[in-house]
């Protein structure tokens, strides 16, 4: 256990620069808020470098067993821990994990026969992106793949969003889109994206298949030509009104509830 009340510190340093991507990167570490967040990664195998309490919340928490165990426990005064947390009302915890076990490469990565995939294309907003890992996880996605150009999952904001969910799926950054797409035909995946021209009705159920891996596009520019070319098919969620377009979250997961409610009521 160390106590730091010093903004000097080396240690405190080396956290507060996890807050930077080009750090996270570089550690292969990012910082996870929350006392139920932190408990679910230790407790589900994730790789902890430590786990950071605020003054007062140690004095509290000091007595829990599995803390008292670890031999990397950080205590920050409270000051010091205000500026690495992202919320107004912290818990006054923060882990500081790995992401090495939640990253995986497309050649390699296990994926289950008869389980979808998402692949996201140069997202940007990190509260879409954080809302779509949650709404992959409440639908039993494990993988989502990333196209060069998408907000770090990773990013403060985008954990906030993810309410603890970024634990529990898998990460695959690709550059190449013609490889990647290739790479997952070969796997027997069917690929689709969400389109607004040339598309099918999202309710025409023959166009899911055991797999597929669903694309969500840029948020102004929607998904790459290249991507729309190279994919099975293109569906579009039916717009009633004057709206123009969804946002990439609320599509995402109208589409990824489709996808299960396909999956529940057919036996492939």
């Amino acid at each position: 256990m160390q106590e730091i009340a010093s903004s000097q510190n080396k240690l405190f340093k080396r956290y507060k620069s996890l807050l930077q991507k080009k750090y996270r990167e570089e550690e292969h570490l990012f910082l996870l808020e929350g006392k139920r967040y932190v408990d679910t990664a230790i407790q589900s195998g994730s790789k902890v470098d430590s786990v950071i309490f605020s003054k007062v919340t140690w004095e509290i928490e000091k007595n829990k067993e599995y803390y008292l165990t670890m031999s990397n426990v950080v205590i920050l005064s409270d000051e010091l821990f205000k500026e690495l947390v992202q919320t107004e009302q912290s818990q006054g915890i923060i882990g500081v994990i790995s992401f090495e076990s939640h990253l995986c490469d497309l050649s390699e990565a296990d994926f289950k026969t008869g389980k979808d995939i998402l692949l996201l294309d140069r997202l940007q907003d990190p509260g879409n992106l954080g809302t779509i890992i949650r709404t992959a996880d409440a639908t039993g996605i494990e993988h989502i793949i990333l196209m060069k150009g998408t907000v770090d999952p990773f990013n403060p904001k985008v954990l906030r969003s993810t309410a603890g969910s970024i634990l529990n799926v898998k990460f695959i950054f690709v550059e190449s889109v013609i490889e990647t797409i290739e790479v997952l035909h070969s796997k027997g995946f069917n690929v689709i994206a969400t389109a607004l021209e040339e598309a099918l009705d999202y309710d025409t159920e023959t166009i899911y298949h055991q797999q597929n891996c669903l694309i969500i596009g840029n948020e102004a520019n929607g998904i790459s030509e290249i991507l729309l070319d190279a994919c099975d098919v293109r569906v579009k969620l039916p717009i009633i009104g004057l709206a123009e377009s969804l946002n990439a979250s609320v599509a995402a997961g109208v589409m990824m509830y489709k996808l299960l409610s396909v999956k529940r009521m057919r036996i492939f």
